[in-house]
């Protein structure tokens, strides 16, 4: 059937209406990184009341611009928007908004929820722009009982909607790349749907829904594909001494994934096959877990990239020739104006992927049986030298006095596998049902 002009018109107010109509009032965004920035300007751009909470209110302008150029979204132009309020008062910045987005690092979420923890409105979505390292997890505990009960829906992003930048602090970004689909988990499980559409309708690219947060804790690729690249080049390194940029270059070093060599994928095959031994293990105990999206990492790379990669015939090649990693410099310290190197350990590749990452699948498999992980034990201890943290024990255990600075499990009082998955079930399952859920 051909539409006339003006059933054309109507239809597409019609889904203008009804994508408008799953849009929040008012959203409080929390941080102040390249994701902050671009979710600010993005969602004040829409006409949405957006709040920013950030240690450092005095550096940001109420106005903020948005460049778009060079990225899939360049017809959009320069987008702006106003934001409502900027502050470093959390019951300021989250009172009356319906949705509350973290948009920060892992290891900034505990502190975060915490202070948002007795501000929020009852029944208001709270979640994450990127929810890796038990999400769920750290919101349960800041949140305790009586907070936990006022969320209308907890919930994570399993990327940052776009590949962005910050141009000017506090005044502009630019948007690289938006993501072609996003993906959501949410507590309960059964909201997952609805949460969906939301999210569609604030950033404006599709989403489809997760399972549980355990799809999410389990699969940022970073988390198992850093420890083993970063080893891969610097594995001879001493902690002191420096390269020449020849010789890092002659390893294939100088990009993260161009590049990528079959010793560093032979060790992330390795450290991939105890993850996916985790995950058999959290299926054996718990039948109605699930974790389908938990993939053989190869196997993940190529459903997220699609076409942009190339050449799929071994590990190696699926990092080589996908387009979608080219150009990333592998992080390192610039010495001699540039003629040496050396490894930087301040950076995420440590702080985040090895506490917020490698530990956590270390304690989920302590908390399944204690069984070997011989890969994840090696590469823990091999960044943990040049990090003065002792996150594993000589005697293959974690270790509990640095476990505060770590998304463990443990951190949060969980000490049985059951607890694990206390936000990843059907509340049908687990015989409760949220205080606030419209179900």
């Amino acid at each position: 059937m051909t539409l006339s002009v003006a059933q054309a018109a109507e239809s597409i107010k019609a889904l203008k209406a009804s994508v408008e109509g799953w849009r929040p009032r008012q959203v409080t965004i929390c941080g102040g990184g390249n994701g902050a920035h671009v979710s600010a300007a993005f969602l004040a751009s829409l006409g949405i009341r957006v709040n920013v909470f950030t240690r450092q209110p005095a550096k940001w302008s109420r106005a903020l611009t948005l460049d778009t150029a060079g990225s899939s979204w360049a017809a959009r132009g320069t987008l702006s928007g106003k934001l409502s309020v900027v502050t470093s008062d959390p019951m300021e910045a989250v009172a009356g908004s319906d949705v509350v987005i973290i948009a920060a690092p892992a290891n900034a979420h505990p502190p975060l929820l915490a202070a948002i923890a007795p501000h929020f409105d009852d029944g208001a979505a709270v979640g994450a722009l990127f929810a890796q390292g038990g999400f769920d997890w750290a919101a349960a505990h800041a949140f305790g009982e009586e907070h936990m009960a006022r969320v209308g829906v907890l919930f994570g992003l399993q990327n940052i909607p776009w590949i962005c930048k910050i141009k000017e602090y506090g005044k502009s970004a630019r948007i690289i790349g938006p993501k072609r689909c996003l993906y959501v988990a949410t507590f309960p499980v059964e909201q997952r749907d609805d949460m969906a559409r939301r999210i569609e309708a604030m950033f404006d690219i599709p989403c489809q829904t997760l399972p549980n947060f355990l799809n999410l804790t389990l699969t940022p690729s970073n988390q198992i594909i850093h420890p083993a690249r970063y080893y891969g080049i610097f594995r001879d390194w001493d902690g002191t001494s420096s390269y020449d940029r020849a010789e890092i270059e002659r390893r294939n070093g100088m990009t993260l994934y161009d590049n990528f060599d079959e010793f560093s994928a032979e060790v992330l095959a390795t450290i991939d096959n105890e993850l996916q031994q985790i995950k058999a293990a959290l299926c054996q105990r718990f039948p109605q877990l699930d974790l389908s999206y938990v993939t053989p990492i190869g196997e993940r790379i190529v459903t997220q990239y699609g076409p942009d990669v190339t050449d799929t015939s071994s590990l190696k090649q699926i990092f080589c020739s996908n387009r979608g990693y080219k150009g990333c410099n592998t992080p390192m310290k610039e010495l001699e104006g540039g003629k040496r190197v050396m490894p930087n350990v301040d950076t995420r590749l440590f702080w985040e992927d090895i506490p917020f990452g490698l530990c956590i699948l270390k304690n989920l498999a302590e908390l399944l049986g204690n069984f070997p992980t011989p890969t994840i034990d090696f590469l823990i201890r091999w960044h943990q030298q040049f990090m003065g943290v002792t996150y594993l024990n000589a005697d293959g255990q974690l270790n509990p006095l640095v476990l505060q600075g770590t998304g463990a499990p443990y951190k949060y009082g969980i000490h049985r596998a059951e607890d694990v998955v206390k936000t990843c079930l059907p509340q049908s399952l687990l015989n409760y049902k949220h205080p606030l859920s419209k179900l």
